[in-house]
C-alpha cells in the first residue's frame, strides 16, 4: 500500500487515493475499467488532471501510476509531499525521522522549539497549527486540543501562551484563577503541569537567556 504524506489539493482527493490503490493491484487498465470501478466519479476530468500533474501515465490507452517514489531521504524536508510504499525500507526510515520546529510571535521574543515526526502526529503546537491550516486529519490527542482552541489564529494564540510562559522568568509556580483556554492548551501540550496546590509549574526546558522553551 502507498502512503501519501502532506497531500496536495489533487492527491488528497478521495478518488485519487482510491485510484492509487486500484492501479497498485491492477495492471494494464483501460479507461472503461476505471469508470466501471468508480461509476459515481467524473473520471475523465480528474484523470486528465492527474496526467497533467504527472501523477498518472497514459500509454497506448492504458493507465499506470507515475508517482515519484524516493529511494533515499537524504534531501527530505519537513512538510514535503512524498509517496512511499509501506513495505519499503524508505518507509521505515521515514517513520524514524525527527525534525525541530520553531514558533515565534510578534509580541515578545519567546521561541517554542518542538521536536516532531514527519507525519506531524506528535502532540506539538506547530503540528496542530499546520494540520488545522491545511485541513489535515487530526489525531485523537490533537482533537482534544481542537476542542479547546478550535481554528484559532496562531499569532493570537502564541501571544497569550508565550506571555504566560515568560512569567516563569520570575516565578517557579504560577496561579491562574480564571479559566483560560491558552493555559489549558499548554497543559494538554505538556508545557506546564498543575501541582497539588493548583499552581502551574513549567514541565519543559527553559533557556532564560534565549527565551526558548524546548518540548522534546
Amino acid at each position: 500500500m502507498i502512503q501519501i504524506f502532506n497531500p496536495s489539493r489533487l492527491t488528497r482527493q478521495s478518488f485519487f487515493i482510491d485510484l492509487v490503490d486500484y492501479l497498485e493491484e491492477h495492471d494494464d487498465v483501460i479507461l472503461r475499467e476505471i469508470k466501471a470501478q468508480f461509476p459515481d466519479v467524473a473520471v475523465d476530468k480528474l484523470m486528465e488532471e492527474y496526467i497533467k500533474a504527472g501523477l498518472i501515465l497514459r500509454e497506448n490507452k492504458r493507465y499506470f501510476l507515475n508517482l515519484p517514489m524516493p529511494e533515499s531521504l537524504d534531501s527530505l524536508e519537513l512538510d514535503q509531499e512524498i509517496f512511499v510504499r509501506e513495505d519499503s525500507p524508505v518507509y521505515q526510515t521515514l517513520l524514524g525521522k525527527t525534525f525541530d520546529t520553531e514558533l515565534r510571535n510578534q509580541t515578545n521574543a519567546a521561541i517554542l522549539v518542538e521536536c516532531t515526526d514527519f507525519a506531524r502526529e506528535k502532540m506539538t503546537l506547530s503540528n496542530y497549527f499546520y494540520k488545522v491550516k491545511n485541513q489535515y486529519p487530526l489525531t485523537q490527542k490533537q482533537q482534544e486540543l481542537y476542542a479547546i482552541l478550535g481554528d484559532v489564529n496562531p499569532e493570537y494564540a502564541l501571544k497569550y501562551m508565550t506571555t504566560f510562559l515568560l512569567k516563569f522568568l520570575k516565578k517557579n509556580q504560577l496561579m491562574q484563577k480564571r479559566r483560560d483556554i491558552f493555559v489549558e492548551s499548554l497543559v494538554v501540550l505538556g508545557y506546564i503541569v498543575q501541582n497539588e496546590e493548583g499552581k502551574y509549574e513549567l514541565a519543559v526546558d527553559f533557556d532564560k537567556e534565549r527565551l526558548s522553551f524546548y518540548l522534546p
